[in-house]
């Protein structure tokens, strides 16, 4: 039993079931896991406006790492341990072209202790869903702004992300590289054919992740379980990375080893070999 390793799962896709929930059997495996002492946190896309629903009963001891390593956030004490801020002349920028290109949502900022998501219109009934589905969490607040630049001029800009179809968002992600200290996140989402753009400060993603959660925990060996574009950079940092079997080609290109898909537990399964039921 390795207690110098620590393990870091993507969530969407890889550990959690299709339908972005967190089965009874993996919470209770990890649970024992843990007990037993085993290393394990997170590395997602998500906020904490969502995680701690999804993550209900989890024994997460551990700090995690949230929209692509931008936050890190202590679950077990509800508190941020630590934010990676974009810089205000970059946040500034990034607003100007969302508005060039008529994009309504979302940028992100925060406001010790919480997050608050903001939005200019909502155009679409999946865009009043998408809202309406996390505006209830105490842990994120949503509001409508006037403007996304006058925002970002004068508040802590900490991460953007805004979805549409592949032909506006391939324009929008062209104008989005031209601009200085930020970094990118592109890809297909798991579970909509719409595309996502997020963007952080320079130097932040899944990467970056790796390497602040190694530091924070001690441990001398990561091992780093992903399916999707964005979790392609916690293989450059991780002394292991392993791909469920539904990721995509690219991942599943690049990965050290493949174990079953994430509706067969595969993450778990992995897991399982390493801290076996006694």
């Amino acid at each position: 039993m390795d207690r110098s390793t620590l393990y870091v799962s993507d969530l969407d896709g890889t550990l959690l079931q299709n339908d972005a929930t967190l089965s009874p059997y993996a919470r209770e495996e990890l649970n024992r896991m843990m007990d037993e002492g085993m290393n394990f946190t997170l590395s997602s896309a998500r906020s904490t406006g969502t995680i701690i629903d999804i993550l209900k009963g989890l024994k997460l001891r551990l700090p995690c790492a949230l929209f692509n390593g931008v936050l890190y956030y202590d679950y077990a004490e509800s508190r941020f341990v630590r934010i990676m801020e974009i810089e205000k002349e970059a946040a500034v920028a990034v607003a100007k072209v969302m508005e060039k290109f008529d994009l309504h949502h979302t940028m992100y900022i925060f406001k010790d202790p919480i997050l608050h998501a903001c939005y200019t219109q909502l155009d679409s009934e999946r865009d009043r869903s998408f809202v309406e589905h996390r505006s209830h969490s105490p842990h994120k607040k949503w509001i409508q702004v006037d403007s996304f630049v006058a925002l970002a001029e004068t508040e802590k800009a900490v991460f953007f992300s805004m979805p549409g179809p592949k032909e506006k968002m391939d324009e929008v992600y062209a104008e989005m590289e031209k601009i200085p200290g930020i970094s990118l996140t592109y890809y297909l989402d798991t579970y909509e054919p719409v595309y996502y753009l997020e963007i952080q400060a320079e130097g932040v993603d899944k990467k970056l992740s790796i390497e602040m959660l190694r530091e924070m925990t001690g441990c001398e060996k990561v091992v780093a379980f992903g399916d999707n574009h964005n979790d392609l950079a916690m293989a450059q940092a991780a002394d292991k990375f392993v791909a469920v079997a539904n990721a995509k080609p690219e991942v599943l290109s690049q990965a050290d080893e493949v174990v079953p898909s994430n509706v067969e537990e595969g993450v778990i399964q992995y897991l399982q070999k390493r801290y076996p039921k006694k």
